[in-house]
């Protein structure tokens, strides 16, 4: 497991594990650790509600979620210092727990710092934005 200078991993909860890489088929344990960014401006707003119907929609099916909240753009510059918007605890974290939550950042217009949204997606890999909906 990975160590983090300023995450905090729940102590319930257990990692999303890979099955079978092939297929994509994950292990969801019954508590997930999910690690969440909040976000910026109106992030700061929808990532928690979010959070709170996520947590509601789990407990609906008999399960709970170990939140894990990391960290980027403006919330990274008030933990890690003026000059990190995107901190290696949090590519960490997302990496080693395979899903994560995102709210809205920031995206810079004309100059500033590089787009959170690509840096992000190129730093994982992440290509693609899969969003499966299911009816309930």
């Amino acid at each position: 497991m990975v160590t983090y200078e300023n995450v905090t991993v729940p102590d319930e909860g257990d990692r999303i594990e890979v099955v079978d890489e092939d297929n994509d088929e994950l292990d969801v344990p019954e508590t997930p650790i999910i690690p969440i960014i909040h976000g910026d401006g109106i992030g700061q707003d929808v990532g928690p509600a979010a959070q709170k119907v996520l947590t509601a929609a789990a407990n609906a099916t008999g399960r709970d979620i170990a939140w894990m909240r990391v960290f980027a753009g403006e919330s990274a510059r008030e933990k890690y210092g003026d000059d990190v918007n995107l901190p290696e605890d949090t590519v960490n974290a997302i990496d080693e727990h395979r899903v994560a939550i995102k709210g809205p950042l920031t995206t810079p217009v004309g100059a500033g710092f590089r787009s959170l949204n690509v840096a992000l997606r190129q730093t994982l890999d992440f290509y693609a934005n899969v969003r499966p909906t299911y009816y309930l």
